[in-house]
């Protein structure tokens, strides 16, 4: 009974949002992803154009900016297959993030696609820079991370909670710091 009550509570929250986002717009959706429940994040995500995989866990306070127009507010992402994405993450969308089969972010973890100043004095010294953040196969993202625009994570990687990741990481590293640096190779498995 209490999976019935369940179920029915998720649906009515989804039919919900997506009644109201009609109504309110995108920012409507991107708001619901931070209030609603786990199971829901999934399906909104998907139905305004989200890859999203199989068997994700998505935490609540999703937090996204620079999302698309309506409908196709999610087009920039893509989650692979056995994900997991922690609480309070923050997603910049206004390039493409690509997390692949089996990584791991956690909690508190920033990824930012884009930085610009927008039409201020300061443009004519800092130009816009947008460039897509890619996160390997089976890599783990630590609590707090940030990572900056054209970012690639590769495979098997580890980066520790709090780091600035400013460069390309390559397969099988665990890295720290701010910015982070290669701390030490992982040794693949002959599994992988």
């Amino acid at each position: 009974m209490k999976k019935v009550v369940h179920n029915l509570f998720l649906m009515i929250e989804f039919f919900k949002i997506e009644l109201f986002s009609k109504v309110f717009g995108s920012h409507y959706v991107v708001k619901s992803l931070y209030l609603c429940k786990s199971d829901n994040i999934k399906r909104i995500l998907q139905k305004h154009n989200g890859f999203i995989g199989n068997n994700i866990s998505i935490k609540p306070m999703l937090n996204i900016d620079n999302f698309g127009k309506f409908g196709e507010e999610f087009t920039n992402i893509s989650i692979g297959d056995n994900c997991y994405i922690g609480k309070n993450v923050f997603l910049d969308l206004a390039n493409e993030i690509i997390i692949e089969n089996d990584a791991v972010i956690s909690a508190g973890v920033s990824i930012i696609t884009h930085a610009d100043v927008g039409e201020r004095k300061m443009q004519k010294y800092y130009k816009r820079v947008s460039a897509p953040v890619k996160i390997g196969e089976a890599s783990w993202i630590g609590a707090n991370v940030t990572i900056l625009a054209g970012v690639t994570v590769g495979k098997y990687c580890v980066v520790a909670a709090g780091s600035v990741v400013v460069n390309d990481i390559p397969d099988y590293t665990m890295v720290a710091g701010v910015p982070a640096k290669i701390k030490k190779k992982i040794v693949p498995n002959e599994e992988d």
